[in-house]
């Protein structure tokens, strides 16, 4: 008997429609006739209503039967059919129970693999759909070279942040519940390879996206993200609506949206700058939070160079120099930070 609640359970719960069950029942029974009598005359047939599934030798009726296997003598052809005509085909069951142990447990091993490489075809269709969405995980391991797994939710696959993808320091420890991007999906032998990311820029759009309906809506568009993981990023926006503050809606009534994207990034500062045209604005605007004094662009070539004051030089270079190293990726400019002199400083 066919236990038609697993069957249909196998199509509701992991996509494996029931007619590939059944053809791989099928599949499976023939091979174990075969390996118990050596022909290829078994014919499989499923009665998914009765939850039945029965198995038939094909033979052909003849005068003197040198193959029992595959022929059968006209006299013992009544027993199946009323008018048995030698040359013609008919079906005989054979009891499963008559099988050889081997072949039956050849039969399950085939059957099992058959459906374990269904559930990795289907699951690897289903998340190479996925790149580029955020999954909700719990970490579950730390790998060898540092990688750390993620049981995705709810498919119950073991997704991967490698090292490089990882934010640097963050303590990722077993059964925290985080964001990921899906920035990869390879096929192997174990089914599908879910390469996680926390750390690309993507991973930040993709979290505002989700934060700011604006942006859902096409109001606020991004025009540039540059990430520091860990320590700082720069999102430059725009939008076409005069109505609307592209930098106040990412940001949020006293900074919620921003905030809420930010602990999804283990804290990392996030600046939201206006994009502009005009490079001279567009530099001043991403060496934000600093006070900019004046932007000089050298002609002819990609660089800059910004003026500050002494007393705003270290908020605009930034811990490390982050600070500036961003706003260079931002804008496509090679910013040369240049510190004013005040009244009474010596040139000695």
């Amino acid at each position: 008997m066919i236990d038609i609640d697993v069957i249909r359970n196998m199509e509701r719960e992991e996509g494996i429609p029931k007619e590939y069950v059944v053809e791989v029942i099928k599949a499976t029974l023939e091979t174990a006739y075969r390996k118990t009598f050596g022909e290829h005359n078994s014919i499989v047939k499923v009665n998914m209503s009765k939850g039945e599934v029965k198995l038939y030798a094909e033979k052909k009726i003849v005068e003197q039967v040198k193959n029992p296997t595959l022929e059968i003598s006209v006299e013992e052809a009544k027993n199946f059919t009323e008018n048995p005509i030698v040359g013609e085909k008919i079906l005989i069951e054979v009891p499963i129970k008559d099988l050889s142990s081997t072949a039956i447990r050849v039969a399950k091993q085939v059957f099992q693999q058959r459906i374990l490489e269904k559930k990795r075809e289907i699951a690897f269709q289903e998340f190479s759909g996925k790149v580029g969405d955020v999954i909700t995980g719990k970490v579950t391991r730390r790998r060898g070279r540092g990688d750390v797994g993620v049981n995705i939710d709810p498919y119950n696959i073991e997704g991967i942040i490698p090292q490089e993808e990882a934010i640097p320091g963050e303590p990722l420890r077993r059964g925290k519940l985080i964001k990921a991007y899906i920035k990869e999906v390879k096929k192997s032998d174990r089914g599908p390879v879910v390469i996680l990311s926390r750390a690309c820029p993507e991973f930040l759009v993709a979290l505002l996206s989700m934060e700011v309906p604006e942006i859902q809506q096409g109001i606020v568009e991004i025009k540039g993200v540059v990430r520091s993981p860990g320590l700082r990023s720069k999102v430059a926006v725009a939008t076409k609506d005069l109505r609307v503050d592209p930098v106040g809606a990412c940001i949020g009534a006293k900074g919620s949206r921003i905030n809420a994207v930010s602990r999804a990034l283990n804290h990392e500062r996030i600046d939201v700058i206006r994009y502009n045209s005009d490079p001279e604005i567009y530099i001043e605007n991403a060496m934000s939070p600093a006070k900019i004094e004046r932007v000089e662009l050298v002609k002819g070539t990609n660089e800059a160079n910004v003026y500050v004051s002494k007393k705003n030089y270290p908020t605009a270079l930034g811990s490390g120099g982050v600070n500036v190293s961003l706003a260079s990726k931002l804008t496509g400019y090679n910013i040369h930070l240049i510190e004013l002199k005040e009244e009474g400083d010596s040139n000695e």
